[in-house]
This record gives C-alpha cells, sequence and structure tokens, in this order.
C-alpha cells in the first residue's frame, strides 16, 4: 500500500483488504476472526498462537450462556461465519477473540493491551472449555521473548498508539514511540504466519491521525515481512 492508497483512506465497516505478504487490513476490527479463518482452512493448520496488540483487550463472549448461538458459532462453515460477522450482532469489534477460541482456532493467546476499565483477557470459562490459556503481558520486551504453543497469528489495532479514549480525539505516540514498539515485535512480525492490522477509525484518533499511524506502520510490516528474518 502507497502514500496515495493510504491517504484515501477512511472509516468503513465492510473494509477488508489484502496487502501481500500474508498481511491483511481491515478497519472493524471483527473481520480479523474471518481471515483467520480462512487461512486456517486454506492452510490446513489449527490451532495457532494469537499475538494481540491492542489499546482494548476486545475479549468479550457474547456467547457465554447462550447454547443457541453458540451451537450456531461451532457449526459454521466459513460462509455462515462471513454472514455472522458481517451481521455485527454476536460478533464484533470488541468481541471477535472469543469466538476464534471457542472454535479452537488457538490454543494460546498473548495479549498486549493497555485498557484498565474493563476485566482484561477472555474470561476463564471460557479459556477452560476450549483448553485454550492467555497469557498479559506488561512490557513489550517481555512479549517479544514468549514462547509459544503454535504457529503465530500476530494481531495490531492502530488505536494501541493512541492515549486518548474519546472518539475522533488524538493524543498519539510519538513516531518513535510507535517505531521502537515495532522494532521490539519485529521478530514476531517476521516469524508470524499470518498479520492482521485493524485501521478502527475514531478509536485511533481524527481520521488524520488514523492515517498517520497507517503510514507509519504499514510500510514497516511490508518490508520486515518481505525481508529474509533477521
Amino acid at each position: 500500500m502507497d502514500e496515495r492508497e493510504i491517504a484515501q483512506l477512511q472509516q468503513d465497516d465492510a473494509y477488508l483488504a489484502a496487502l501481500g505478504e500474508d498481511i491483511w487490513l481491515m478497519d472493524d476490527h471483527r473481520w480479523a476472526l474471518l481471515v483467520w479463518e480462512r487461512f486456517a482452512h486454506e492452510r490446513r493448520v489449527r490451532p495457532f498462537s494469537l499475538v494481540h496488540a491492542d489499546f482494548h483487550w476486545d475479549g468479550v463472549n457474547d456467547f457465554y450462556q447462550n447454547d443457541e448461538q453458540r451451537n450456531r458459532l461451532l457449526g459454521a462453515d466459513l460462509c455462515a461465519l462471513e454472514d455472522m460477522i458481517r451481521d455485527g450482532n454476536w460478533i464484533r469489534y470488541d468481541s471477535f477473540i472469543a469466538p476464534a477460541v471457542i472454535r479452537g482456532l488457538f490454543s494460546d493467546v498473548h495479549f498486549f493491551c493497555l485498557q484498565d476499565d474493563t476485566d482484561p483477557g477472555v474470561d476463564q470459562d471460557t479459556l477452560d472449555a476450549a483448553g485454550a490459556r492467555q497469557t498479559l503481558h506488561l512490557d513489550a520486551a517481555e512479549l517479544s521473548h514468549a514462547n509459544f504453543d503454535a504457529p503465530v497469528i500476530f494481531d495490531l489495532c492502530l488505536d494501541l498508539f493512541n492515549r486518548s479514549d474519546q472518539w475522533l480525539t488524538g493524543d498519539l505516540w510519538s513516531d518513535a514511540e510507535v517505531t521502537n514498539f515495532l522494532d521490539q515485535m519485529r521478530p514476531l512480525i517476521e516469524q508470524a504466519e499470518l498479520v492482521t492490522v485493524s485501521l478502527s477509525f475514531g478509536c485511533s484518533g481524527s481520521e488524520a491521525d488514523t492515517r498517520h499511524l497507517a503510514s507509519r506502520v504499514l510500510p514497516l510490516l511490508k518490508q520486515w515481512r518481505s525481508a529474509p528474518p533477521q
């Protein structure tokens, strides 16, 4: 994605684009679930280990104690799952990780999140039912040296780099801070089987802020994943 294409990015609930090098870009984060499941189906690999770097935990489980919808989720093929995601009722921008855990897509989930006004991660009952585990990382360097149970999927939301929790309000990390974080994540970004990135217009500052963050992050991801691992 070049500078011209980044300059044209805007809020779009249905936006989902392949950038090459197994990098997928979306606006609403819920589409990551479809990308993950398609990838697992195409590669015939599961489970994976998820690295979720985001301001928000996104661990809500709306299927809890709802057997009808949970069975619908478990029985959904890719087309039916896409319909559920498009519908946006049971799988939303903050509730797409728990459905992946329920479907057995992840054996372990590693969170690096800054949100402090809700319970962290995925609830233990959901993890136990799926035979999965999670690790909450407080330090980026610690995460970069984590041990994983399975091939890695790296998932990033650009609102990680916005200190403000107000809609369309930006208090962005400096460019140097963003680059430093990504440098620490570089080994994971390079080794990941798949990278998903959410723009999250509105949560990641003004529209100009979101495009600025995209211009800092996306070229590095593409560069690093197209080069031989260090």
